[in-house]
């Protein structure tokens, strides 16, 4: 289960009401949160019993406290016109605490809300998850949206191909490997670190997720 408190739990609506059951479960909602359900807006019967079917369990889980089920329709007649849709419903949660999961639903509802998460600057960086078809296992999604208006030099590209070859190394290992001053590798570092395309353990660094995605 997951330790951080949220405001918002999205998720995406397929025909099967136990992938979305398991990631309410799997998440913890402050009191007055909000579990939002997104769904196509034409109409499919399986889809209908499986939100029916999600709001009967929230309400034995939730009990007396004050979260809310709530359920919204997107038109994907038009692709544009659903990331506009999700969009602003998402500008409500970017200075909240928020999951993003994908726990079923059409693969143009999915790829909608995903386009419309990357559009945004968000002031607390999204949980995004997806659920693997046929198992209960999630999986999680590197935080993309912060390299869409990111900046990296050629020297910093440089620094993250060599810890991707040669990592974990120190400041000086690194500065070794690129002929640079251990103080200008160090000052490289920090804005890596601080843009989230490095981690440091101890004195060794290496690369997280998000900065493989860039090389």
């Amino acid at each position: 289960m997951s330790s951080e408190s949220l405001d918002v739990l999205v998720m995406t609506l397929g025909f099967e009401p136990g992938p979305l059951v398991r990631a309410v479960a799997s998440h913890n909602l402050k009191q007055g949160g909000l579990v939002l359900v997104l769904m196509p807006s034409f109409r499919d019967r399986r889809g209908e019993t499986a939100f029916l079917e999600l709001k009967k369990i929230c309400d034995m889980m939730f009990g007396d406290a004050e979260i809310k089920l709530q359920r919204v329709e997107i038109d994907l007649t038009n692709f544009t016109e659903a990331v506009k849709q999700i969009k602003d419903l998402f500008k409500n949660f970017v200075d909240k605490k928020a999951a993003i999961c994908f726990s079923g639903g059409m693969r143009a509802l999915c790829l909608a809300t995903y386009t419309a998460y990357l559009l945004l600057k968000w002031r607390f960086p999204p949980v995004i998850e997806v659920q693997l078809e046929g198992r209960v296992e999630r999986i999680s999604i590197p935080l993309l949206h912060k390299v869409i208006n990111m900046s990296v030099t050629e020297e910093k590209v440089l620094l993250l191909k060599v810890l991707s070859q040669h990592g974990p190394l120190t400041t000086n290992d690194i500065a070794t490997l690129l002929h640079k001053d251990r103080s200008t590798v160090y000052r490289h570092l920090t804005r890596l670190l601080n843009e989230g395309l490095v981690k440091q353990k101890g004195k060794y660094y290496e690369l997280t997720d998000l900065g493989m995605l860039l090389l």
